[in-house]
């Protein structure tokens, strides 16, 4: 190493302990000196490092330590910047981040073992109490806390299994303490992830809270109980034939005849992967539903046609933008944008349903007489 590299080394660790000092000693001081502190701490990351210079450094410092009790401060300012100072000492440096992105990508071999991730994440889970912390500042009323927490969360958890491990089992005590907000959470952390083992076992026990919301709960907590129990049913084997058992049909098919289109749509893919493994459920015979079959095909033609016209109008403004000068892109990025705020997700799952209870229920089949289209050529999902 160069003369140069090294007094480089020296002044970074020297401006990195000067710092931990001034975060230490601000500790009992007022809020603008707390705030302070932390901006000094953050202005020191170099996102770019690969080898973590100043978070490991000011990990051996105690910074975490010192971050924790910032997180539980009476100032929400300080909280706030608490936690994007825990972003900052616990994210991944770009570099690392844009090749597992181009990973993702395109399949090049860049995988979080081959990366150099922040080795500070492992620390973290050390903390008694961060979790709980961190998912207060998600779920709060404030703005401010609920973007700094969840970014937080977003760097801790990332490519970490154990500190997802322990966000999920917050997040599932929180579902059993009937906090519906962790419906949510609950969906966006486990998109994507591998379901075994000790995360399978969690998962499992957020089956009967969210249930109980399903049937219970507010309009929007409904819709996103059925959310998340169609995205456990389609990680657990067995949990569809759980919930059909545990009398989840009703609950759900009530959600999917009310008036408004988002909720219908969480309720059809919820009540697709509840029956399609068992489509004798939709037979009038079996008494399953809480309702009659023929009451479900208005609602389910609505949701295949919004999604077919859905589809066509975003086809049809990506021909414009094609075509478009610089000028207009902006504009059409907007149209595309305001037709994706009213999205129908689940028009596939929709589809599937009317096919699959024309197939079991004969007043249903009598309803669509004349729609042979809806039955047979718009189908592209089986």
């Amino acid at each position: 190493m160069s003369k140069a590299a090294d007094r480089k080394r020296e002044r970074d660790e020297t401006e990195v302990d000067t710092a931990m000092q001034e975060l230490e000693a601000s500790l009992n001081r007022d809020a603008d000196m707390k705030l302070k502190a932390l901006q000094t701490l953050r202005d020191l990351m170099d996102l770019k490092d690969e080898g973590y210079t100043v978070q490991r450094q000011a990990a051996e410092a105690g910074v975490l330590t010192m971050l924790m009790q910032l997180l539980e401060d009476d100032a929400e300012s300080v909280r706030v910047d608490a936690a994007k100072a825990l972003t900052a000492v616990t994210r991944h440096s770009t570099p690392t981040l844009s090749r597992l992105d181009v990973g993702k990508t395109i399949g090049f071999s860049q995988t979080p073992e081959k990366v150099a991730l922040n080795p500070v994440q492992d620390s973290v889970a050390e903390l008694d109490g961060v979790f709980n912390l961190l998912t207060n500042m998600r779920f709060s009323d404030s703005a401010d806390l609920t973007a700094a927490g969840t970014a937080a969360l977003t760097a801790v958890c990332a490519f970490n299994r154990p500190n997802t491990v322990a966000y999920l089992r917050e997040l599932v005590h929180r579902l059993q303490q009937h906090e519906p907000k962790a419906l949510l959470a609950l969906e966006e952390l486990t998109a994507g992830l591998d379901i075994r083992d000790d995360m399978a076992v969690l998962l499992d026990q957020a089956i009967p809270p969210a249930l109980t919301l399903l049937r219970t709960g507010q309009d929007g907590e409904r819709v996103d109980a059925a959310t998340l129990l169609a995205s456990i049913c389609e990680k657990r084997p067995g949990a569809a034939a759980f919930l059909v058992a545990e009398g989840a049909l009703p609950a759900v098919t009530k959600l999917l005849t009310t008036d408004d289109i988002s909720a219908s749509d969480a309720a059809a893919r919820a009540l697709w992967v509840l029956v399609k493994d068992d489509r004798k459920l939709l037979s009038p015979g079996r008494d399953a539903l809480g309702i009659e079959g023929v009451k479900l095909v208005e609602p389910l033609l609505t949701l295949v046609e919004a999604h077919e016209d859905q589809q066509d109008k975003e086809d049809e403004q990506q021909e414009q933008q094609q075509d478009a000068g610089d000028d207009e892109d902006e504009l059409i990025t907007d149209a595309i944008g305001a037709t994706k705020s009213l999205a129908v997700d689940n028009g596939d799952d929709a589809l599937l349903l009317l096919r699959a209870l024309a197939a079991q229920d004969q007043d249903v089949r009598d309803k669509l007489k004349g729609q042979s289209e809806i039955l047979g050529t718009r189908c592209t999902v089986m």
